[in-house]
């Protein structure tokens, strides 16, 4: 039976903390004279006695957690926050409630889109709330991925139960509670390293504060309508180390910042995302010196910046990379869904998932030359067993599933064909930016039609939460006591 009790008491426990964090855009508004201070308050006292109200309903109630509660709490959590963090969003900017709810689904999802349209025209409390959303959705994402996912061995993120699962660095690991106050730890650090160095480097206080926030929960929402062609390219540099940082494992990190680095640069899913950053950048590199008439210095500076943007989920834009060669598209389409590291904050189909993949291509290569043989296959000097093996062919079944029947419903709505798949997985992978003019780089969802919004909020949430988590709601059997 599905305990009620303990979910809602923590969706408001959830709640109290979002109207909590309200107060920071509500005296930016207020010290700024600018819009929003009365609509933030208003919001504040709305989601505080909605949490408040639920947490006093739900007293009492028992302290364990079922499977079953696990998936169904992880939905709701998300759902929730989306909702509630939407009301100051429709208040403010007028939007209609599904338009709002899908600006707070990017945010909170870290993909990076807008339905508002202009972000030049954006009252600064809510820029600095669209932020500070991205910025909770991806330290609350790894949070998820290391204390639920694995539990629930979604996606095959067993292999992860805490975060590599190598000997070596089970020496090292500390404690579950020192592991999680220490992430907490470097997640800010690094985000007030980013701001610094934002700072000096000639971002205003408000665009280093805001950037700092969505480069390193690889969010890729920014304060300017030209993202990143906005800065200076000195600034780009400092922009694509910090994209990079979000996108790798943060207990490793940790661990790295300890004095281990070893064991951040020997962890396969790490080499795997090195590798394919160097070889895509200097592909296109390449590509845009001799197609394009780039210069190598400017061409390396915008191959390395997309591709980052792009494998990491960010988002940022700098250029439009579907405007060049058929080539270069045709390779960042197929990047688009890939994703980076597990246990950080990118989405996508993640490294490890994909070179385990080719670990069973090649296991059964060699079994189909020697029948009789039996070829173990390890993962970070891990056995990969069945029970992995299973859940990661059925993650990705689930994923192109959805991304099959979504596309369908965006090209019977009336995108096409390009659009909607590419939509898709920039949804599914929280990217956010896919190709062509609506959906790319230099595009916004504000032009799409309620039905079209709904289709693409419904797979940013199911990329967060790793497909899986949101589609075992819909079996009826789950709902069985």
């Amino acid at each position: 039976m599905i305990n009620y009790r303990i979910i809602l008491s923590f969706i408001g426990n959830t709640l109290i903390l979002l109207s909590i964090i309200m107060v920071i855009p509500l005296m930016y508004a207020f010290i700024t004279v600018s819009r929003g201070s009365a609509e933030f308050l208003a919001s504040m006292v709305i989601t505080m006695i909605t949490g408040l109200l639920i947490k006093n309903l739900t007293k009492n109630h028992s302290m364990t957690m079922t499977i079953r509660d696990m998936f169904l709490f992880t939905t709701m959590l998300w759902v929730t926050i989306v909702i509630f963090a939407a009301i100051p969003i429709h208040l403010i900017m007028r939007t209609d409630l599904l338009s709002s709810c899908i600006e707070t689904a990017a945010a909170v999802s870290t993909s990076g889109n807008t339905v508002i349209g202009n972000v030049d025209l954006i009252p600064g409390s809510i820029l600095i709330w669209r932020s500070m959303l991205q910025y909770l959705g991806g330290i609350g994402f790894i949070a998820v991925g290391i204390a639920i996912l694995p539990n629930l061995n979604v996606g095959g993120m067993k292999l992860f139960s805490t975060e590599s699962s190598k000997e070596s660095t089970d020496k090292v690991m500390p404690k579950s509670k020192t592991l999680a106050t220490g992430m907490v730890i470097t997640y800010l650090g690094l985000t007030l390293l980013a701001y610094v160095v934002y700072y000096f480097l000639g971002m205003s206080s408000f665009d280093a504060f805001n950037h700092a926030l969505t480069s390193l929960s690889t969010g890729g929402m920014s304060t300017h309508q030209s993202s990143m062609n906005y800065f200076s390219p000195t600034i780009h540099w400092a922009v694509i180390l910090f994209m990079f940082l979000g996108a790798l494992p943060f207990p490793l990190v940790f661990l790295a910042i300890h004095g281990h680095l070893k064991e951040l640069l020997s962890d396969a899913q790490v080499r795997g995302f090195m590798a394919l950053i160097i070889v895509v950048s200097l592909v296109t590199t390449l590509s845009l010196v001799f197609s394009e008439d780039y210069p190598v210095a400017d061409a390396f500076r915008v191959a390395l910046f997309n591709t980052v943007s792009v494998i990491s989920t960010t988002g940022y834009s700098l250029e439009d990379y579907s405007n060049y060669n058929d080539f270069i598209t045709m390779l960042f389409f197929f990047l688009i869904p890939l994703g980076a590291c597990s246990s950080s904050t990118s989405g996508g189909l993640k490294i490890f998932r994909l070179q385990i993949g080719f670990i069973l291509f090649k296991r059964q290569i060699k079994q189909l030359m020697h029948p009789a043989a039996i070829f173990p296959q390890k993962y970070n000097n891990q056995p990969v067993n069945d029970v992995i093996i299973r859940s990661i062919i059925t993650f990705f079944c689930a994923y192109f599933i959805v991304v099959f029947v979504s596309s369908l419903l965006l090209c019977l709505s009336g995108f096409g064909m390009l659009d909607a798949l590419s939509a898709t997985m920039a949804c599914m992978s929280n990217l956010g930016i896919g190709l062509g003019p609506n959906v790319g780089p230099n595009g916004d969802f504000s032009v799409l039609t309620d039905w079209q919004k709904i289709i693409l909020c419904f797979d940013m949430i199911t990329g967060r939460l790793e497909v899986l988590t949101i589609l075992i709601c819909f079996v009826p059997s789950f709902w069985k006591v």
